[in-house]
C-alpha cells in the first residue's frame, strides 16, 4: 500500500485521518503544520500527500506551490472546513495550483479513502 503523509493541524482530525488510512493498509507519517510537513517531506519519499488548507506557519496553498516546484509528479489532496465560504475558495485555488483532489471537511471514511484511490497511481494488475 501506499506511504502517505498527512499535514493537519488539528490534533483530532490528523488522528481520525491516521487511522482511516492505516486501517486501510497504508502507511501514514504526519506533521502538524505547513513549515514542519514540508520539512519531512524533503526527508522522505511518500505516494500522497493530504494536506489541510488552513493551518499555521505556511498553509496548504504555500504547501501546494512548494510541492510543485521541488515534487512536481507527488499527487496532493486538499482539505479544509470553513474555506469554501471564504470570499476567495481556497479548495478551488488548490486544485489549479495542483492537488488532484479536494475535500471539505468533515470526511467520512468512505469519502477520504475513494478520495486516496483516485488520487494514487493504479498498482500493477489494478484497474480503475
Amino acid at each position: 500500500m501506499a506511504h502517505i503523509f498527512l499535514i493537519e493541524d488539528d490534533p483530532l482530525v490528523r488522528e481520525a485521518f491516521e487511522l482511516i488510512l492505516a486501517s486501510d493498509g497504508h502507511r501514514v507519517s504526519s506533521a502538524a503544520d505547513g513549515a514542519s510537513g514540508l520539512r519531512q517531506i524533503e526527508q522522505g519519499r511518500y505516494d500522497l500527500v493530504i494536506t489541510d488548507i488552513m493551518m499555521p506557519e505556511k498553509d496548504g496553498v504555500e504547501v501546494i506551490n512548494a510541492l510543485r516546484k521541488s515534487h512536481r509528479d507527488l499527487p496532493i489532496i486538499a482539505v479544509s472546513g470553513g474555506a469554501r465560504g471564504s470570499a476567495t475558495d481556497y479548495l478551488h485555488i488548490a486544485k489549479v495550483l495542483g492537488a488532484v483532489e479536494v475535500l471539505s471537511k468533515p470526511i467520512g471514511a468512505k469519502e477520504l479513502l475513494a478520495a486516496v484511490k483516485k488520487a494514487l497511481p493504479p498498482e500493477d494488475g489494478e484497474q480503475r
